[in-house]
């Protein structure tokens, strides 16, 4: 008797654990008041890793640096090992369900190889003997953690992978053009300046500066075909560098779209009888949180669906089902006599 109770008490704790670690639409205390403890200790790991590359304050808090390092790293190791073990129960992503092929699958996942490289390199400075200020700028790399707890992060990365096509396309014409152009001007500034333009891979750099009419100014072509082919690419250029955030902006507003039609057609077959039922509440409230919609557009769209609902029903006639304002067959044959 004692073996079973155990088992299930193991499997309620884990499923616990991943209601607590994978829940978006946050409705439990707990679950609410975890995210916000990672919320804020990510934050002030971002902010001791900008406070420790003051010699100063290292020299003067090193210690405490430190200390606080060794408590993060233990908070989110416990937090990744966490959700590697409870990733099996995640009710929102059921691809994971295999207790072995489930968490290798999840642990080559984008988010948990973020929660990988937060920690990494705290254990790695351990082998490392060498400098290690690249392994402490890499802990800079905790500010993606953040991400999960961004509805909006994370249809940012959506339309990435939606719009990938797109936007590699764009860049590979803008790639093109800035080789074109840094060519064209080795060839027409390399007699003038060949210290400056001494090469093509040096050209490029002012193509790049000046295709993002950024214009640092330490490259500037002085012949009439240089300063020609500039006024060009900066025009042309212009274009092209924001083309991707174009493409971008309007991924994300389709994406938005397609997420509120899809509510607001379960909420219409939610509330088509005018009762929401505890189960349908559920389900709808489980939804919204796989679209990752905020309670401001649930509530708009229940709303609109409710007006639309009540105005179909007044223009409705109660006996016979039809519109009121549509004519009969009989009275569209003859309208003055309606026989």
């Amino acid at each position: 008797m004692d073996e079973p109770t155990n088992l299930n008490l193991y499997r309620r704790l884990r499923r616990r654990t991943a209601l607590i670690l994978f829940t978006t639409g946050k409705t439990d205390a707990i679950s609410r008041f975890v995210d916000l403890v990672l919320i804020a200790l990510i934050s002030l790991n971002i902010l001791a890793v900008v406070l420790e590359s003051i010699k100063d304050l290292q020299a003067l808090a090193g210690p405490y640096f430190y200390a606080f390092e060794v408590f993060s790293v233990t908070v989110f190791s416990i937090e990744y090992i966490a959700r590697v073990w409870s990733v099996v129960d995640n009710p929102w992503n059921p691809t994971h369900t295999h207790p072995i092929k489930g968490r290798i699958k999840y642990m080559i996942t984008w988010m948990a190889l973020i929660d990988l490289i937060a920690i990494a390199p705290f254990y790695l400075s351990f082998f490392a003997t060498d400098d290690l200020r690249v392994l402490r700028a890499l802990r800079l790399l905790r500010i993606f953690k953040l991400t999960r707890y961004s509805s909006a992060m994370t249809l940012l990365f959506q339309v990435f992978r939606e719009e990938a096509r797109t936007i590699g396309a764009a860049l590979f014409v803008s790639m093109l053009l800035m080789f074109v152009a840094s060519t064209l001007a080795f060839v027409v500034e390399h007699p003038v300046q060949p210290k400056v333009f001494s090469s093509i891979p040096a050209s490029m750099y002012w193509a790049t500066v000046t295709m993002t009419t950024v214009g640092y100014g330490d490259m500037v072509p002085l012949t009439p075909w240089g300063k020609m082919l500039g006024a060009f690419i900066g025009i042309i250029g212009l274009g092209m560098v924001a083309l991707p955030a174009g493409i971008l902006a309007s991924g994300f507003s389709s994406a938005l779209h397609r997420r509120r039609a899809i509510l607001e057609e379960h909420v219409e077959g939610v509330m088509e009888d005018g009762i929401i039922t505890i189960e349908e509440k559920d389900e709808l409230n489980q939804l919204v949180q796989q679209l990752n919609l905020s309670e401001f557009d649930t509530r708009a769209i229940m709303h609109a669906v409710r007006v639309r609902q009540a105005e179909e029903a007044m223009e409705t006639c109660p006996h016979c089902g039809k519109r009121i304002h549509e004519p009969d067959d009989a009275d569209t044959d003859n309208p003055e006599t309606g026989a």
